[in-house]
């Protein structure tokens, strides 16, 4: 399933916040708004990119949101206006219920939504495998921890080996706080799907100036999750 890399971070210091971390810290809900929005791309995929009416019922249950007939229901209401508000959807509303809903741009723009594809020689998206959704993983990890597994897999996608970001660079690209960032990564390494290597900052052997570089075991998506710390 293809994201845009500028749906997840900001190539550009100027620009806003990018709207995978507008997702998760927009106010309460960012969890459902996320997952939604996420199980949406990967339903959509033909043109014109449209799903037809689900209840809101139906998509509390897929999110195994808690009393999906009422509580769930209603936050997957709140989730899809947030993201008609925000233009990354528009929805054909039926007597205040959602309706057909149609993917938009995935820069938030409101224009028309197309996959992304990369220019000769540039990489402008990645992937997230299917099995997030096959093995019910989407279910099981926080939102926190959804967003940094996208975030990783950004970080390594086209590249070889574990992948180092600076904090205030990861800050400046993501958006997202220090606090989210350590949530987010201590959740995966429980769950055994984020590998930590330390590795030197400078010379090959100067352990006194060690960092952290990331890894995402995209194998360990593609069967159902274990408990944590198992």
């Amino acid at each position: 399933m293809p994201l845009a890399e500028t749906f997840v971070r900001r190539l550009k210091e100027d620009e806003p916040p990018p709207l995978l971390a507008q997702l998760l810290t927009g106010g309460r809900g960012g969890e459902v708004r996320l997952k939604l929005y996420l199980s949406i791309v990967l339903l959509a995929t033909k043109a014109p990119h449209d799903i037809p009416a689900v209840p809101a019922r139906v998509w509390a249950e897929a999110l195994d949101l808690s009393d999906p007939d009422r509580n769930g229901a209603r936050r997957v209401g709140d989730a899809i206006s947030w993201l008609e508000d925000h233009r990354l959807i528009e929805s054909e509303r039926r007597r205040g219920t959602p309706g057909k809903v149609r993917l938009l741009s995935q820069d938030g723009s409101g224009g028309t939504y197309s996959r992304p594809v990369s220019p000769r020689g540039i990489r402008a998206y990645f992937r997230l495998p299917v099995g997030l959704w096959e093995f019910g993983w989407i279910n099981r990890l926080s939102g926190t921890a959804t967003g940094m597994l996208v975030i990783f897999l950004d970080m390594q996608s086209g590249r070889n080996g574990p992948q180092w970001l600076a904090p205030s660079v990861a800050k400046r690209q993501y958006g997202l706080s220090p606090d989210t960032w350590a949530k987010g990564r201590r959740e995966l390494e429980a769950y055994s799907l984020l590998k930590v290597d330390r590795i030197s900052q400078g010379a090959i052997f100067d352990y006194k100036r060690m960092r952290n570089a990331y890894r995402i075991d995209e194998s360990a998506l593609g069967k159902a999750p274990a408990s944590r710390g198992t």
